[in-house]
């Protein structure tokens, strides 16, 4: 499949250098981004959207990922030559060019890309998800611009666009590379990294662009606590560790009388074994389901630092973080950085006692989702435009 993959993407390649228009956006994602139910990239769809409206010319580049079971979409052109051939590159330059940066040999790769693709995917911006591609992506055209649109948690220091607190990574030394934020929240992230004129110029709020029902915060009869795991193929740390975390939380949760639902991260892929959690608490399943499915049935949400706490948040579900001093993030994170509201300092035992008092659980809902409202703006439409014509300077 990867050989037809990577034969079926020069097929492509040579097309569009041969009968190709000139591209407006670039749009470059890695292939488990495609968790929408109709398999499309749900952080594109708004973009796609946008875009058709008013006439902008673009192009979505699907980045190969062998270790995830979410489909290949067939509207998208297949990124598979375009990233084993930078791949490549990129190892015989580092061999070739001993002393140049990343950046600089990514720069090295998309100059000679676009000479042999006779300059085809020039585009006046690009976007991008989890900074892939970002430096080539950003050196293509001269006069472009490439934004890495948020996907996750961003947070002063975070590892993609810093490389210590209040010192952005070398992808972002140039002013050519860019964010798009889901809300204010996020932005203040970059406050201590960048002057004001900077700021405002290079990260923009567009908003978040997935839709979701919001059902009503009232007490009812949920029986599930869930916890998201954030077990993923390229996190070592998380899953030799929070293993031991989630087994601690669950021995705590033996006397509850509730269920627990585990839910996986979507880059999981059977980095560690988890199937004797059944049998050791039997009060214990694993879930499939999707999170607006999951909202209705959960009293509350447990997690480390995962953004999936903000998506709960906006159905009114609290969230508690498990924190040590291995695992800090919930407190750095989410307590530090982001203010969130509840259960500070409390231990699990004591939320569990809490979530009996029905009038306290309520209100508990009611001050979580007016934390995630201040977090999150709705899409905007009319700046993403500017952004994708290039007029948002």
């Amino acid at each position: 499949m990867m050989f037809f993959n990577i034969l079926y993407s020069f097929f492509q390649l040579t097309k569009h250098i041969l009968l190709g228009k000139k591209t407006d956006v670039v749009l470059y994602c890695p292939q488990h981004f495609n968790r929408s139910t109709k398999g499309t990239n749900p952080y594109f769809d708004s973009i796609v959207e946008v875009c058709k409206e008013n006439g902008v010319k673009y192009l979505i580049m699907e980045e190969p990922d062998s270790g995830t079971s979410n489909p290949r979409n067939p509207r998208y052109m297949k990124a598979d030559a375009f990233f084993w051939i930078a791949t490549i590159m990129r190892k015989l330059m580092r061999v070739t060019h001993k002393g140049k940066s990343v950046v600089e040999i990514d720069a090295k790769i998309a100059h000679i890309w676009d000479i042999v693709t006779f300059h085809k995917f020039r585009a006046k911006r690009y976007i991008t998800i989890s900074n892939s591609m970002i430096n080539v992506l950003a050196e293509l055209n001269s006069n472009g611009v490439v934004y890495d649109y948020q996907h996750g948690i961003i947070f002063n220091g975070h590892p993609g666009y810093f490389v210590e607190r209040n010192k952005l990574a070398p992808s972002y030394a140039k002013s050519n590379r860019r964010v798009m934020l889901w809300g204010t929240l996020y932005r203040h992230a970059f406050d201590g990294a960048l002057f004001k004129d900077e700021l405002c110029k290079r990260i923009k709020v567009v908003g978040y662009p997935i839709q979701t029902s919001v059902i009503d915060i009232v007490y009812q009869e949920r029986k599930y606590i869930v916890i998201s795991l954030q077990i993923t193929s390229d996190g070592e740390m998380w899953y030799k560790h929070s293993t031991k975390m989630l087994y601690e939380c669950l021995e705590q949760l033996k006397q509850s009388g509730c269920k627990v639902l585990l839910k996986h991260h979507p880059r999981f892929n059977n980095e560690v074994d988890l199937n004797d959690v059944i049998t050791k608490y039997p009060f214990v399943e694993f879930t499939s389901k999707s999170l607006v499915e999951l909202v209705s049935l959960a009293l509350f949400h447990i997690t480390w630092s995962s953004t999936t706490s903000f998506e709960f948040a906006n159905f009114g579900v609290p969230t508690y973080f498990l924190i040590d001093e291995v695992l800090p993030h919930g407190a750095t994170i989410f307590y530090e950085q982001y203010h969130y509201p509840l259960y500070e300092s409390m231990s699990l035992l004591e939320v569990m006692a809490r979530r009996t008092d029905k009038f306290v659980y309520t209100s508990d809902c009611k001050i979580v989702k007016e934390w995630y409202d201040s977090a999150y703006a709705p899409f905007d439409k009319k700046l993403m435009l500017k952004i994708l014509v290039g007029d948002e300077d």
